[in-house]
């Protein structure tokens, strides 16, 4: 009994200072949890996709609402959730209404990104009865795929919203959403 003592604290030592070198990595990376409350710098001051700076795919920010575009023409007034359940843009609206300085519990940040030239080589996509096209966009604006979300900040009169810069696959794989007539600077209530 006694001779496996010093082994299993040898052991239990090692897997300590892993844990410690893990930790450490982790928090190296930016690999902790997201912190929505502080404010992070203006669009303007913010760096390219290119670059791999504060727009990098996965990274997670605050932005200012006015200087985020719409890709849709049209939002529905209604959305369903991840559990089945259903929401209204009129409640989420009222919610943000009554928890002044709080972000929605569910749905996590709205899905931004950057237009780019390159992306008008990819062409119109359709899905069910809606084709988007990448040349609706304007080069170098932020727009974003999650609309509702945008139209209840807006509603609400909240300055900044928290967003996470998304990869170009899933950017090309939704561009069938790119169909706004106004380069996404106004959305419509789809009745």
């Amino acid at each position: 009994m006694h001779s496996a003592l010093p082994r299993l604290e040898k052991n239990l030592t090692n897997l300590f200072w892993r844990v410690v070198a893990l930790a450490a990595v982790i928090g190296l990376a930016g690999c902790g949890p997201a912190d929505y409350r502080t404010r992070r710098p203006s669009t303007g001051a913010l760096e390219s996709h290119a670059d791999g700076g504060i727009e990098a795919p996965g990274t997670f920010t605050r932005l200012e609402t006015e200087n985020i575009r719409y890709s849709q023409a049209t939002y529905s007034l209604r959305g369903g959730t991840e559990d089945g359940s259903t929401y209204t843009v009129e409640e989420n609206t009222q919610w943000l209404r009554d928890h002044p300085g709080q972000d929605f519990p569910w749905g996590g940040p709205i899905r931004v990104f950057r237009k780019q030239a390159f992306m008008d080589e990819w062409g119109p996509l359709s899905r069910d009865h809606y084709t988007g096209d990448p040349r609706n966009l304007e080069i170098g604006e932020i727009y974003t795929l999650d609309h509702r979300r945008l139209v209840a900040y807006r509603l609400a009169g909240r300055k900044t919203i928290p967003v996470e810069w998304v990869n170009w696959r899933l950017v090309r794989d939704q561009r069938w959403k790119f169909t706004t007539p106004n380069r996404g600077r106004r959305i419509a209530l789809n009745p």
